[in-house]
């Protein structure tokens, strides 16, 4: 069994300017935090593994490769499929935290839209 405290690693992740905090891992599930100052984003791109994403605080915008898109706020949670593809963006003025869920190893690559054209 392992534990870690959310709120203290925000507080690490902002002190050390880290957008990726893993915290625990297996050879088939991991659990990260994403912390993303307002306008940091990821690519588009898709996991071969579902996810979860749950928003800790700040703002999230969601599109899809249609360029559809959802705004998601505190407590909202968010499930991708296996090889959906997604962006994720901090949008406002606070941010960005999320805790993420996948069913798959630390160290598996995402694949990139750019990647596939």
């Amino acid at each position: 069994m392992e534990f870690t405290n959310l709120n203290q690693k925000i507080e690490e992740a902002g002190k050390e300017n880290l957008r990726n905090v893993q915290l625990f891992g297996t050879d088939n599930f991991r659990s990260w935090m994403l912390h993303f100052p307002p306008g940091d984003c990821t690519p588009m791109h898709y996991h071969q593994s579902p996810e979860t994403f749950l928003v800790i605080a700040g703002k999230c915008s969601v599109k899809d490769i249609k360029g559809n898109e959802r705004i998601l706020e505190k407590n909202d949670i968010v499930f991708f499929p296996a090889k959906e593809y997604y962006q994720l963006t901090s949008v406002g003025s606070d941010t960005l935290v999320l805790f993420g869920n996948r069913s798959e190893p630390f160290g598996v690559r995402p694949v990139r839209a750019e990647a596939k054209q």
